[in-house]
């Protein structure tokens, strides 16, 4: 069996494929979806988040900043992702230098979102709400938001039909947030959040982040995929702002998977210093 991690927006899940189901591209020739009835919509949604949760990983990557103006950006990131239950934990270090981390992250997904950060020279401090929103790197468009995908566990959930994204067959979820989040989400222009799954899958192809006339104000989307040992991960993942034309790729370069990491890589104590592997 192959393994596909889906790095898609960092939830980093796992669904198993036979080899013949990834050589195929990933169902990118197969023929349109069906739309889906009420209930069998539901199982659907109900299959792929039931499906988070798994081994940890690690991957070396970079970010990768196109401006409509100006210079290319890049900045080396490795990140660190495990589970609790069901519930995404992340530990990104940033070296700034290309070198030695000066920033550290740890995030918490699910219904109960949280993060924690060090800089060179300071302490760990706890993240206020509105810092997940923010990019992890100014001037560049990835924040802990897109990473953790907290939507993914708000309960207003709707079917919006099916069509092919990014030539794959998908089904269309769109997330509402309750009531708590509205007003930092307000703070980015951002109403509700749809989904593409891919229809054979039932892995994310792109997010949409969508304002409050439900006009498009960011999307995510992979772009490519990459084999390591027996193991598919996404190579390319892109973050695209439709306000200012700005483009941040997340490029993984090298990643080591299915792994059992030691505790203390998700233990925000310990974002204050290196990690024995």
């Amino acid at each position: 069996m192959a393994r596909l991690v889906l790095v898609a927006f960092l939830f980093l899940l796992s669904w198993t494929m036979t080899e013949g189901q990834v050589s195929r591209d990933f169902g990118r020739t197969v023929r349109d979806v069906v739309p889906l009835d009420e209930k069998d919509a539901e199982e659907f949604l109900a299959q792929f988040l039931s499906s988070r949760g798994g081994l940890d990983s690690i991957l070396d990557a970079s970010l990768i900043h196109y401006p409509r103006n100006g210079k290319k950006e890049s900045v080396p990131v490795r990140i660190f992702s495990g589970w609790a239950g069901q519930t995404l934990l992340l530990r990104v270090e940033i070296a700034s230098d290309g070198v030695d981390p000066d920033q550290r992250f740890l995030f918490r997904g699910g219904k109960d979102p949280a993060g924690w950060g060090w800089s060179s020279g300071g302490s760990v401090e706890i993240l206020e709400a509105s810092r997940l929103f923010q990019p992890l790197v100014p001037g560049m468009d990835l924040t802990a938001f897109d990473l953790t995908a907290p939507y993914l566990d708000w309960v207003d959930v709707t079917y919006e039909g099916a069509e092919r994204v990014s030539n794959s067959p998908s089904h269309w979820f769109r997330f509402e947030p309750p009531a708590e989040w509205v007003p930092a989400l307000e703070l980015g222009g951002v109403s509700s959040v749809r989904v593409a799954l891919d229809a054979r899958f039932d892995a994310p192809v792109q997010v949409e982040y969508l304002g409050n006339n439900d006009e498009v104000v960011r999307v995510l989307e992979v772009r490519s995929f990459k084999k390591i040992s027996e193991t598919w991960i996404v190579r390319r993942l892109e973050a695209f702002d439709e306000r200012t034309r700005d483009r941040t790729e997340l490029r993984v370069e090298d990643a080591d998977v299915e792994l059992r990491l030691p505790l203390e890589v998700f233990q925000s104590e310990a974002l204050n210093g290196d990690i024995s592997l």
